[in-house]
């Protein structure tokens, strides 16, 4: 699938996944993968494999290759220790138990060290990069939006290539893709059984809802977790624009799979406020046979007039789980002027 960003065609879709997603980064019988010290630099005079006749490289080997760059570029002086790079992120992400081998345009690198004349330089002569963020050591998002209180905006910088990427999380239904434009959004891996993609699963089963509701949707990841296990209608809402802008991706990628058929776009996330956290904007509206998708932009505070009806059943996943556990009293109002069973993951 193009990439809605860079237009390269670099997007996983739930029809590309094979029944063990781990093979897409498994190695072939002629890759010979040889681990690296991360805590050693890299001989700078080391000749660095290239990939294998599979088209894959090893992950250190990659990383290895942008560190000679880095070197080249005299941003390194090789005495640094390869871990030195920064955090190397797989697209799609999804846990695995050994170090991956790396098809072309699937790394992103998240670090602090790379300037944007070397970074262009080493996207153009590592082929497995897909791009480079700089790490401003904040956490990408907004801050507290409660109402009435002061926004604080941290937004990440692409420095080269693409930040958008895909992650995998399984569920008891298949595997849940999830786009994130990852510059502006915090980090969340898969890491195996996903305790929040089973605590949907299990409240759904449990309830049996009409509506579903993923108050703080970040990129979609409960929401279209709850449309694989039958709820026939979901509503999202998240105040952050780079939230909804993957949203709007992660329903796209699992159009196909969740039968939908129609996807409109009422109004352009990009030309709206960073932070929106007034009432709720409707933004994207989905589709299709038993399946009603609705995303919004806005705070979760004033969402309950634009929900529908039927049996609902609600999750709250905000950044501050625990400040939020507390809200006994906002808690409490949704409960009785909303409506339906609330559940924090």
């Amino acid at each position: 699938m193009k990439c809605s960003c860079c237009g390269e065609d670099h997007i996983i879709c739930p029809g590309d996944i094979i029944s063990r997603p781990s093979e897409i980064f498994a190695p072939c019988p002629d890759c010979s993968p040889k681990p690296r010290h991360k805590d050693r630099p890299v001989s700078l005079g080391e000749k660095i494999p290239g990939p294998c006749q599979c088209g894959r490289r090893f992950i250190d080997d990659v990383m290895a290759d942008i560190y000679q760059v880095m070197n080249d570029g005299g941003v390194l002086d090789g005495s640094e220790p390869l871990s030195s790079i920064g955090t190397p992120l797989i697209c799609p992400g999804l846990f695995l138990r050994r170090p991956p081998m790396l098809p072309p345009r699937s790394l992103l690198i998240i670090s602090d060290l790379i300037p944007v004349e070397v970074a262009k330089i080493a996207y153009r002569k590592v082929p497995e990069l897909l791009g480079i963020v700089y790490h401003s050591h904040e956490i990408p998002g907004p801050g507290d939006v409660s109402s009435g209180k002061e926004l604080s905006v941290n937004e990440g910088l692409l420095l080269c290539g693409c930040d958008v990427r895909a992650d995998i999380f399984l569920s008891g239904n298949g595997p849940v893709l999830v786009i994130k434009k990852q510059s502006d959004m915090h980090i969340e891996f898969p890491k195996g059984i996903d305790p929040k993609v089973t605590g949907v699963e299990r409240q759904v089963r449990r309830l049996h809802p009409d509506v579903f509701i993923d108050a703080c949707a970040g990129p979609g990841t409960l929401g279209i977790t709850a449309a694989h296990f039958g709820v026939p209608r979901i509503v999202m809402c998240d105040v952050w624009h780079a939230s909804v802008w993957s949203a709007i991706q992660t329903i796209r990628v699992n159009q196909r799979r969740l039968g939908i058929s129609r996807i409109n776009i009422i109004e352009d996330i990009e030309q709206r406020p960073r932070v929106w956290s007034g009432k709720p904007v409707l933004i994207c509206e989905a589709e299709g046979e038993g399946i009603s998708i609705q995303l919004y932009n806005g705070s979760y505070e004033f969402l309950g007039p634009y929900l529908p009806d039927g049996k609902r059943l609600t999750v709250f996943d905000p950044f501050n789980k625990e400040a939020f556990r507390k809200n006994d009293q906002f808690l409490a109002a949704w409960k009785e002027n909303v409506g339906g069973e609330v559940f924090i993951p």
